[in-house]
């Protein structure tokens, strides 16, 4: 549910996340510094409070993570900063009072402007109830009323919210313009890699068009091996643009989508074993894997037979100095990929050389091709 109250500079629900994760790990870790503290020190009395807002905060912690309600969780930790602000201005004494001088820096980070505004008016409100209770009721708040030190704090007070409109008129508007321009940016390059994936895929209908018209069968597979490199290059921006990171495409993901294309222009059945450990490579870099393995599979699917169900099995992962891609096979005929004449292999020695990979390649009945690749 879109809230009109929350800071409006935080768009990406992934920033908004970390955000809030942050600003509850953060005050847990404030919260067990003051518990081991006091508990030295022997006031127990603080230790009970403080431990019954640090067991609030886990709960509210644990329950956001499962329900991701963001609003519920802002409010309930705002809350859990206000209220023991409170505690600790009463229970210590007035000593520690300038604590709940920094607790609108919270509303500030987390709200709008007004909102925040409102509820920092709220919060001072409250605070000077507090002493006005505690000089009429207790006689240690006198001393901090009449020595000077209430001054401090005012003066605290109000450079803090001034700080507060500073940020928001000025660091705000800074945040908005870079959000504004990287959320052009990503329509930009969604919207280039959407067209370049259907400019390919019209080039890849032309040439299925033109193989209708072909009686010659061999040029016929020249040109269907043409296509279906096409085709994995569009596979690439397609699987971009439908990507949230630009920079990271998930090995299994494409591979998947590029193997679907290529079986569903064979007639064999073809059985393929993908497994990736959920390793994200560079555009760049899949694109590269995504051509060998085109040429591979449609390698396999040549030099196995027509009544022969096809097993390939295609791995990609990782050690601490390479990825390592193996691509096999249940091939029934003698393989002749490495054969420098054939387009198939220059393309994939291109490919493995740009990646200034180590090859190794088993061609005797079935395939077994790995890659060892740099990081």
């Amino acid at each position: 549910m879109k809230n009109k109250y929350f800071k409006p500079i935080i768009k990406n629900q992934d920033k908004k996340e970390n955000f809030l994760i942050g600003t509850y790990i953060s005050f847990l870790v404030v919260l067990i510094i003051a518990i081991i503290t006091n508990y030295q020190i022997e006031n127990m009395q603080l230790v009970y409070y403080e431990s019954i807002f640090a067991l609030l905060t886990v709960a509210s912690f644990a329950y956001y993570l499962h329900s991701k309600r963001f609003l519920f969780s802002v409010y309930s930790l705002v809350a859990f900063v206000t209220l023991i602000s409170y505690v600790l201005l009463i229970e210590v004494g007035y000593k520690l009072a300038l604590f709940h001088v920094i607790v609108p820096l919270n509303y500030f980070f987390l709200f709008s402007l007004k909102r925040a505004l409102i509820i920092t008016a709220l919060h001072e409100f409250i605070v000077c109830l507090i002493y006005i209770f505690g000089y009429m009721y207790h006689d240690g708040a006198s001393e901090v009323l009449y020595d000077g030190n209430i001054l401090s704090i005012i003066i605290a007070s109000l450079v803090i919210i001034f700080f507060g409109v500073i940020y928001h008129v000025t660091i705000e508007k800074s945040y908005v313009a870079l959000e504004d321009a990287n959320h052009q940016k990503d329509i930009l390059l969604t919207e280039i890699h959407h067209r370049i994936k259907n400019n390919l895929q019209m080039i890849s209908s032309m040439i299925g068009l033109q193989q209708a018209t072909l009686k010659e069968p061999t040029v016929n597979k020249i040109l269907e091996k043409s296509r279906l490199r096409i085709q994995s290059i569009a596979t690439v921006h397609e699987t971009l643009y439908g990507h949230k990171n630009f920079e990271e495409i998930i090995f299994e993901e494409y591979i998947a989508k590029l193997v679907n294309n290529i079986s569903n222009v064979n007639d064999n059945d073809v059985d393929i074993v993908i497994n990736g450990d959920n390793i994200s490579l560079t555009a760049e870099d899949i694109l590269k894997l995504g051509i060998i393995t085109n040429e591979l599979l449609t390698n396999s699917i040549k030099h196995t037979s027509t009544d022969v169900n096809i097993k390939v099995e295609i791995s990609l992962y990782e050690n601490s100095d390479h990825l390592i891609y193996i691509y096999k096979d249940n091939g029934t005929k003698e393989i002749e990929i490495k054969t420098d004449d054939t387009l198939g292999y220059k393309i994939i020695s291109l490919m493995v050389g740009q990646m200034a990979a180590e090859l190794s390649l088993i061609t005797k009945k079935g395939l077994f091709f790995e890659l060892k690749i740099p990081k």
